[in-house]
C-alpha cells in the first residue's frame, strides 16, 4: 500500500526571496570559478584542486567563490525548510547547512599547494582540509530527494531530484576513486577534473530546487 503524500504549508515570500538569493549565488560562484580558470591558467584543471585558486594573485576571488557556494547551499536549505516533514528530510537539511558552513570556513582558511608534503601542511591548510571533509552536499541532495518526494507539491520533480543527486554521488565516488593512494598529485591524475564537475552539479541541484520553489510561490500569488 502506497504511503499517503504529505501536504505542507506554502512557500512564503521570505523563502522565495532566499531561493532567489541561492540561485544568484550559485550562478555567481560558477561565473567566478570559470573566470579563475582564465586568470590563473598555471593551474592544470585536470589534477590541481579548486582550492588552490585562492593562492597568489586573484586568490580573493576563490575565497569569494567559496562564500558564494556557502550562501547558495544555506539559502537553499532555508527556502525549503517548511516543505520537509520527515526525519530523512530533516537530516538532509542539517547536512546541507553543515556543508554550507564548511565552505564558509574553507573560504577563511586557504589551502596549501596540493604538492605540499603531508608533514609540511600549514595550520590554515589543516583547517581548510578539515572543513572540506564536512562537505556532504551530495548526501544531503539524496536525503532531500526522499524528503521532498513525499511532499505532494514537490512530487512532480521527484525524479529530477533523484537524478541530480545520483549524478552528484557518482561524481563524489569517482572523485575519491581518482585520488592516488600515495597522495602524490601530478599530471595524469584527474581528481581536479572530477571535482570541477562535482561543483557544477551543486548548481544544477540549486536550479532545480529554486525553480520549483518559484513555481510554487507564483501559483499562490496568482
Amino acid at each position: 500500500m502506497a504511503r499517503e503524500l504529505i501536504v505542507t504549508k506554502n512557500i512564503t515570500a521570505r523563502q522565495f526571496l532566499f531561493s532567489r538569493i541561492a540561485l544568484v549565488s550559485g550562478i555567481s560562484y560558477i561565473a567566478l570559478f570559470l573566470l579563475l580558470h582564465v586568470l590563473k591558467p598555471e593551474f592544470d584543471p585536470t589534477w590541481r584542486f579548486i582550492s588552490e585558486y585562492a593562492l597568489g594573485k586573484f586568490g580573493i576571488l576563490m575565497n569569494i567563490t567559496f562564500f558564494l557556494i556557502a550562501a547558495s547551499l544555506i539559502c537553499s536549505a532555508y527556502a525549503i525548510f517548511n516543505q520537509i516533514k520527515t526525519v530523512v528530510g530533516y537530516i538532509g537539511l542539517a547536512i546541507l547547512i553543515i556543508s554550507g558552513l564548511a565552505y564558509a570556513v574553507a573560504a577563511m582558511f586557504n589551502t596549501d599547494p596540493i604538492t605540499t608534503e603531508l608533514s609540511n601542511i600549514s595550520f590554515t591548510g589543516k583547517i581548510h582540509y578539515t572543513a572540506a571533509a564536512f562537505d556532504y552536499t551530495p548526501v544531503a541532495m539524496l536525503l532531500l530527494a526522499f524528503g521532498l518526494g513525499r511532499n505532494k507539491a514537490w512530487r512532480p520533480i521527484r525524479t529530477n531530484l533523484f537524478i541530480v543527486a545520483a549524478i552528484s554521488i557518482f561524481l563524489t565516488i569517482l572523485f575519491m576513486a581518482s585520488m592516488p593512494s600515495d597522495y602524490k598529485f601530478q599530471p595524469g591524475v584527474y581528481t581536479g577534473f572530477v571535482a570541477r564537475f562535482l561543483i557544477i552539479s551543486y548548481l544544477i541541484w540549486i536550479v532545480v530546487i529554486c525553480s520549483h520553489a518559484r513555481k510554487l510561490f507564483n501559483s499562490i500569488a496568482s
